[in-house]
Formats: structure tokens, C-alpha cells, sequence
């Protein structure tokens, strides 16, 4: 009994030896990157976060947290900057604004980068007991995978071109066009990061300017001119949300029979009754895109389900989210319909 009692004493020492290995001794100097540079990790080798907390593992999340947000400040202004493009036109006056998410191939670079952090060193203060964390991030290993990843879009984009170039339906050039500005946006987001990482702060000029590739898109959907008819349930409103959609997206909506294409949309609405108090309808949104010869080149459907305390509110909610769906969706549905 008594050697098992020594043995757990033994283990439970050793077990809070490991729980306070990496912590520096309390006694000892402050160490240098607490309030400044670091001599073990210099800054032009290292991306470094600091943290502190009352708590050890608080304080080294922190750390973590504050390297991180490096990146995410990277991203978040790119983001404002690029992704995001007018087109004014002056006397009969349109705006269009078109903006697009962060991808979700740069928040998974995002988050491997962040991933690669480590807590490098603890330090505990003598006088306050607050615990200090000290993270960092290799900035070599950091940008060798976004210069990779910069290479790849770059590629893609000098295919997507050519391809725009090479088509002759001006929906399919379009369509290039679109995947080659998308490329390059998410490159730019890259870029940023890259910039954050290298230590010279310069990441890979791009090959493209960024603001010229959106403009000849522009270009190119305002070539593509759509005969806009809607059906079914609220035809008309539905008819005006087809045109506003196709505006937005960049379209040149017409009545004229001489259109590339003829853009039919219907939407079905079911009453489904009073529920609990609440009116319910039910249905859907569908697209269809037919050529000059009457084929059908694509079609999406969308469902639909909208609730009000009043009948007609419900109704009008349905069909508000048809033309929700219309103006959030329809670009890139019809550069999806690609030809057949």
C-alpha cells in the first residue's frame, strides 16, 4: 500500500511538472518580447501574437488571437477594396454595385495559416501572477503555400481568358470572362496575406489589373441582351423583379424580339390555410433561358416558403423572396447555362 501510495505521488508530480513546462520561472527577467522585439524569434522570420490572462490557457489563446487577427484585418480589407465595384453611368442614371463574399478556398488558407501557430514561449509575472504567451508563425513555411496558391489562380486566369476570347455565344464569353474576374479576386485576397507573411512585404505582382478584367466583364454582359417574361402567380410583379434582376446583374434587359435570348420565369405559390394563427403559402421560383431558335439553353427552380399574421402580407412576403432570390442568384444561374 505504501508503495502505491509513493507511486501516485510520484505520477501526480510528474503530471504538474508537465502542466508548468514552458513556463519560465518567476523569478527570472522579464522576457525581451513581452513589451518588445524578441532575440529568439526575430520578427523578420516570424510572424509573433502576444497574450495575457490570469489564466494560463486564456492568456495563451490570446496570443493566438492576436496573431490571427493579422490575417483577418489582410482579408477583410482586400475584401472591401476588391471585391467590391461600380458602374456609374451619368444623365439616365444607373448604379450597380456588385460585391462578393470571401471564398471559401481563402478561408480554409486562412484557417490552415492560423492553424500553424504555436505558443513558443510562457512567462509568468512574479508581481501580478498573470500568465504572458507568446505565439508565432514561420513567415517561409506561411508563404511558400500562398505562392502556390497565387501560381494555380494566375493559371486558371490565363485559361479563362483565352477562353473568352476563343468563344464566339456571347453567354459563354461572358461566363470566361466571370470566372477569370472571380480568380483574380480571390488571388488579390492571397496576395494580401502573402504581403503579411513576407518579410519584404511585396507577396507576387499581379499579371492582371484587377479593376480592367471587371470593366471588360461589364462590357460583356451589357452585350448580352435578354427578353425578360414572367408567369404564373403575380406575373407582373414578378415581370419587373425579371428586369430589376437582370439590371443588377449586369444584363441588358429589352422587349425587343431581336434578343440574344428570351428569359422566362414563372412563380407557383400554394395557399396552405391558417396555422397556429399564422397564414402560410408555398411554391416556386423557376428560370428558363431559351435562344433565338426557341431551345432551352438552362433552368433552375427555387423553393418557396413564406408565413404572415395577415393573409395578404404573407402573399406579398412570397413573392418579395422571388425577387430576392432573382437579384441575389440570377447572374450567376445564366452564366451557369452554358452552351449545350
Amino acid at each position: 500500500m505504501r508503495h502505491r501510495r509513493f507511486l501516485l505521488w510520484f505520477l501526480l508530480g510528474l503530471g504538474l511538472l508537465a502542466c508548468s513546462a514552458g513556463v519560465k520561472d518567476a523569478g527570472k527577467q522579464t522576457p525581451d518580447w513581452v513589451a518588445g522585439e524578441s532575440a529568439g524569434f526575430s520578427s523578420k522570420q516570424y510572424l509573433l501574437g502576444r497574450g495575457a490572462d490570469m489564466r494560463l490557457d486564456n492568456a495563451k489563446d490570446r496570443a493566438r488571437a492576436d496573431l490571427a487577427k493579422i490575417f483577418q484585418v489582410a482579408v477583410t480589407e482586400e475584401s472591401s477594396d476588391v471585391q467590391r465595384f461600380q458602374r456609374k453611368t451619368e444623365n439616365q442614371q444607373t448604379e450597380e454595385a456588385h460585391s462578393l463574399d470571401i471564398s471559401r478556398a481563402v478561408r480554409t488558407r486562412s484557417e490552415a495559416l492560423i492553424s500553424g501557430i504555436e505558443i513558443a514561449d510562457i512567462w509568468r509575472d512574479p508581481l501580478t501572477q498573470e500568465y504572458y504567451a507568446l505565439a508565432v508563425l514561420p513567415r517561409a513555411q506561411s508563404a511558400r503555400g500562398l505562392r502556390q496558391d497565387i501560381q494555380v489562380l494566375d493559371e486558371a486566369t490565363r485559361g479563362h481568358i483565352a477562353r473568352a476570347r476563343e468563344q464566339s455565344d456571347a453567354l459563354d464569353k461572358a461566363r470566361a470572362s466571370a470566372q477569370a474576374v472571380a480568380a483574380q479576386r480571390e488571388r488579390a485576397e492571397y496576395q494580401s496575406m502573402l504581403r503579411v507573411v513576407d518579410s519584404s512585404g511585396q507577396g507576387i505582382p499581379a499579371p492582371w489589373n484587377l479593376s480592367e478584367l471587371a470593366a471588360d466583364l461589364a462590357s460583356l454582359l451589357q452585350r448580352v441582351t435578354i427578353a425578360p417574361r414572367a408567369g404564373g402567380s403575380d406575373a407582373d410583379v414578378l415581370q419587373r423583379a425579371l428586369r430589376a434582376a437582370l439590371a443588377d446583374s449586369g444584363f441588358r434587359a429589352t422587349d425587343d424580339g431581336a434578343a440574344d435570348y428570351l428569359l422566362e420565369a414563372s412563380l407557383s405559390l400554394n395557399d396552405l390555410g391558417k396555422r397556429e394563427g399564422w397564414y402560410w403559402y408555398a411554391g416556386s421560383l423557376e428560370v428558363a433561358l431559351r435562344d433565338r431558335a426557341g431551345r432551352v439553353r438552362g433552368s433552375q427552380r427555387w423553393s418557396i416558403k413564406e408565413s404572415a399574421t395577415l393573409d395578404t402580407v404573407a402573399r406579398q412576403r412570397a413573392a418579395d423572396k422571388a425577387a430576392e432570390i432573382l437579384k441575389r442568384e440570377l447572374r450567376a444561374t445564366l452564366l451557369d447555362f452554358t452552351q449545350r
